[in-house]
């Protein structure tokens, strides 16, 4: 097993477009394992050099525990080192948050996303965070109070935090806790760019999953403070991409798995009772898709 890395070792990785993974479903509801193995690939060989389950994108609220350790694994063989890997917890309480924090470092996960209730008290928030940031490196997520974060800055192995709130506790986070951890901007491209001027130089990138090319392009905007590479981006790819989730049941989830499903990466369903793009829903945002240039030709 690769010897477990630094927080600071960390810090230097999480950078550029983080690959966030859409968990895709087969029509029999089962976990498309061969399409989360392709995502990997195309966000490592397009560039991205985090993989990253998370609650949300992940569908942990339609996993069972052990699908959540078997996509865990997944992700840390399939990686391989060549990627920081982040693996995520569900709302656990502290034993089961725990033995999964020692079964993530076990498997080789190099950082944990760390999820507690939301019905829980700060101070068991707190003693939540340092129980497995003593088994591993934790990485925040959400938008906890200052409270909890200022007692948590003497924990060495809480290194990082995915922003998750409005735009204002994002921006006032980052400013009081920016020296300390090394942030990560959650969910748009156009979030980021909210962002540049306080020098958040890792985000949750879609296109990674599917579309890398536009992930680099991104990335090099970010690098050159290129804002008018950023906005034609938002603009002509992000604005339209998730603009047509409006017209889709199944929202921006079925929407991601679908342009999954067009250029031949995974399977587009989700598990009931979320909502899978029909296949009137797949003409409409494939047209969409094309027309903004995220569906690769056959080769």
């Amino acid at each position: 097993m690769p010897t477990a890395k630094t927080p600071e070792e960390i810090k230097t990785l999480l950078e550029g477009p983080v690959n966030s993974i859409p968990t895709p479903f087969l029509p029999s509801g089962e976990i498309d394992r061969e399409g989360v193995a392709n995502i990997i690939e195309t966000g490592i060989t397009g560039g991205s050099q985090v993989s990253l389950l998370t609650y949300g994108d992940s569908q942990f609220d339609f996993l069972s525990d052990d699908e959540v350790a078997q996509l865990t694994r997944l992700l840390v063989d399939r990686v391989d080192g060549r990627a920081l890997t982040v693996a995520a917890t569900r709302r656990w309480p502290d034993a089961k948050a725990v033995q999964f924090a020692e079964y993530c470092r076990d498997a080789g996960a190099d950082l944990l996303m760390v999820l507690p209730s939301d019905q829980t008290q700060p101070q068991g928030k707190i003693a939540h965070y340092r129980k497995i940031a003593a088994v591993m490196p934790v990485m925040l997520v959400g938008y906890p109070d200052y409270e909890i974060l200022d007692a948590l800055l003497d924990t060495p192995n809480i290194c990082t935090f995915k922003e998750d709130g409005s735009l204002e506790y994002a921006k006032a986070a980052t400013h009081r806790y920016g020296d300390h951890w090394k942030f990560m901007t959650g969910g748009g491209l156009w979030r980021n760019y909210t962002q540049w001027p306080f020098g958040v130089s890792a985000f949750f990138c879609y296109p990674s999953s599917f579309a890398p090319h536009i992930a680099q392009a991104w990335w090099q905007a970010f690098q050159d403070r290129d804002a008018r590479a950023a906005e034609a981006i938002i603009a002509g790819i992000e604005t339209p991409f998730w603009g047509i989730a409006n017209d889709v049941a199944g929202g921006g989830q079925a929407v991601w798995r679908t342009a999954l499903e067009l250029n031949g990466i995974a399977a587009r369903h989700l598990r009931g009772p979320a909502l899978s793009a029909t296949e009137e829903q797949v003409e409409k945002i494939g047209a969409v898709l094309d027309a903004i240039g995220l569906v690769r030709s056959p080769a």
